[in-house]
């Protein structure tokens, strides 16, 4: 979906590169393999289409998911209680222990060393060491299969003495695990994996052990390392991987999204948003002899400062037209002109702000001014589509389309509604309706290319393209539109002329700027040249969310990990949303823990990078 041409903020997020590639629902492996350098950044300047329309099919796939969740948080939690205990004869071969009741057990099975000193230990060979830890571990285990786990953590305890083997540490952490003595497991299993990096049973203990005291960055690194070490065959901790992440992002998405005061997003971001209505309303202007109130000027000013992009300024006027037109009423009644576009305009900057209470209340007195102000009823719908309330969305739009059913905007949302529905014939049907009802109007002509290009007809998607450019010849946003359908059609020369000509006609949008570098990127394999445009692209806008993401995949398949990594936290804090948050430190973590995987065993990175082919 274009990022200019948006139904709502939610459907703008398809606009930013974790969006394009669908993070939200992607699986654990899927950012394993993403972030794996030398990879191909397939997608990213490409169409995204949202999945959400069919919200049946979401909550069918999200019940799976929490089904699947359950059931690896429970063989998990099996594996932890009953674990697998191992055992090696005296030549490190291991062999099998039969369980054995608590009856059978006997502490004089063996000659007990337990009474023997450092000293009388030190004075044998290495063997003899060998054997009678052998011994101690074996008992070990029949009173841990006997759930004696007391006695269990003596007898391996002793057998360390004799032998520090990584197994004896790891058998003992099993002990602790099933009394939930976590620091103890943690402690435990790191001894073993000093001894042996590379012991998976060691590192699935300690990652649930970190689990479950909800350290789960640890928890996260333990499963990712387990999973490589296994080429991502082990199923449990590819499951305990998604899960840990999923918690991981969740809590800190949550505690950012707390303690962040509103703020407006990128300039680009605004300005697409903006751009899916004909206008942000109209002037008030003054009756002969007469002149505006104070608010109304300084709802005039905020127009102005939109025209030139000046969003700060546009809120702080915005919202001076607000006190004013208040102390007004409360004084002597209204004597402001456009109070509800006012309120409806404060509203819409509240709603990019991600103030959605706040926002809600504006369309809400906007509406009480003037219940037939139909461009309140469309932002207001976008308000709870991003909500993902479709069904007052389209009471919404009903609404709208009875005080006006010749607006050329309500058809516009509609068709873009029953985009994010997958509706995309009768979105199609909506796009023509508002193209005809006002030719000015350029972003139906462009979302209805898009669909026809979605539904594979290629050649009336070109045809409204092309005639659009010769209505709208000066259009940058259009041009950008256009070269992105005909990269995801695989035309990559063609796409790259297309996005120079959008930044020939702005130089001020960074979209292009950052689409033609992907494209270029990917044909040609020119860093420099895609490194020097995602730069323009943030010398424009610095909080470009496509550009930040963008630079962040580039350098992830130059191996650039840690610049890789600054950029996908500088994506954290530009993440307008809880949800697009939660996609951002989802990459995040998922990168930070494969570098830190390729920094601990660089040995292994060739298998790391040879399990994902």
């Amino acid at each position: 979906m274009s990022e200019g041409a948006a139904v709502d903020k939610s459907a703008q997020k398809s606009g930013t590169i974790l969006e394009k590639l669908n993070l939200s629902e992607r699986s654990w492996k899927f950012y394993a393999a993403a972030s794996i350098p030398p990879i191909v950044v397939a997608g990213l300047a490409l169409w995204y289409y949202s999945s959400r329309g069919n919200e049946s099919a979401k909550k069918d796939d999200k019940k799976k998911r929490q089904r699947k969740a359950r059931k690896a948080k429970k063989t998990a939690k099996t594996s932890e209680s009953d674990a697998d205990v191992e055992s090696k004869d005296a030549a490190g071969e291991e062999v099998s222990e039969k369980t054995t009741s608590a009856a059978t057990v006997e502490e004089g099975d063996e000659e007990n060393p337990e009474s023997m000193t450092g000293a009388q230990i030190a004075a044998l060979d290495k063997d003899t060491k060998k054997k009678i830890a052998q011994s101690l571990k074996s008992r070990g285990n029949k009173f841990f299969q006997a759930k004696r786990y007391s006695k269990a953590i003596e007898l391996y305890t002793q057998a360390l003495r004799f032998d520090e083997d990584p197994v004896f540490y790891s058998n003992r952490a099993a002990c602790y695990a099933a009394d939930n003595n976590y620091p103890l497991v943690i402690e435990d299993c790191s001894s073993a994996l000093k001894l042996e990096p590379r012991y998976v049973k060691a590192l699935m203990r300690r990652a649930q052990a970190y689990e479950s005291t909800e350290r789960f960055r640890e928890s996260l690194y333990d499963f990712t390392t387990a999973c490589i070490l296994e080429d991502f065959n082990n199923n449990v901790a590819a499951s305990g991987a998604e899960r840990v992440l999923k918690n991981l992002a969740e809590l800190e998405a949550r505690e950012r999204i707390s303690k962040r005061k509103p703020r407006l997003p990128s300039k680009s971001f605004i300005t697409g948003y903006l751009n899916s209505f004909r206008s942000c309303g109209d002037r008030a202007v003054a009756s002969e002899g007469e002149q505006i109130s104070r608010a109304d000027e300084l709802y005039n000013d905020a127009l102005d400062f939109i025209a030139t992009q000046d969003y700060a300024r546009a809120f702080e006027a915005i919202e001076a037209a607000v006190e004013v037109a208040e102390n007004v009423e409360e004084a002597q009644g209204t004597g402001t002109q456009r109070s509800d576009d006012i309120y409806s305009l404060r509203g819409t900057f509240n709603f990019l702000r991600s103030n959605l209470d706040q926002a809600s209340a504006d369309f809400e007195k906007a509406l009480e001014i003037n219940s037939s102000h139909v461009r309140t009823y469309l932002r207001k719908a976008n308000l709870f589509t991003e909500k993902k309330e479709i069904e007052t969305v389209t009471k919404l739009l009903d609404t709208a389309d009875s005080v006006d059913n010749d607006n050329a905007e309500v058809y516009f949302q509609r068709g873009q509604l029953r985009f994010l529905k997958q509706e995309f014939v009768k979105a199609a049907d909506d796009y023509e309706r508002a193209a005809s009802l006002d030719p000015d109007f350029v972003y139906p002509r462009i979302q209805l290319g898009v669909v026809q290009f979605k539904l594979g007809k290629m050649q009336d998607a070109m045809k409204t393209f092309e005639e659009a450019m010769a209505r709208f010849p000066t259009r940058s946003d259009l041009y950008n539109y256009y070269g992105e359908v005909l990269a995801e059609q695989g035309g990559s020369e063609s796409a790259i002329n297309a996005f120079e000509r959008a930044i020939e006609l702005d130089r001020n949008n960074p979209l292009p700027y950052v689409n033609q570098a992907i494209a270029t990127f990917q044909t040609t394999n020119n860093a420099d040249k895609a490194l020097t445009l995602i730069r323009d692209a943030l010398r424009v806008d610095s909080e470009c969310e496509l550009a930040v993401a963008a630079l962040s995949q580039i350098y992830l398949q130059l191996g650039m990990i840690e610049e890789s990594l600054s950029m996908l936290r500088r994506a954290v804090d530009l993440a307008k949303s809880e949800e697009e948050m939660v996609s951002a430190i989802t990459f995040r973590e998922t990168t930070a823990a494969q570098f830190r995987f390729m920094s601990e065993h660089p040995e292994l990175i060739s298998k790391m990078m040879g399990s994902m082919q």
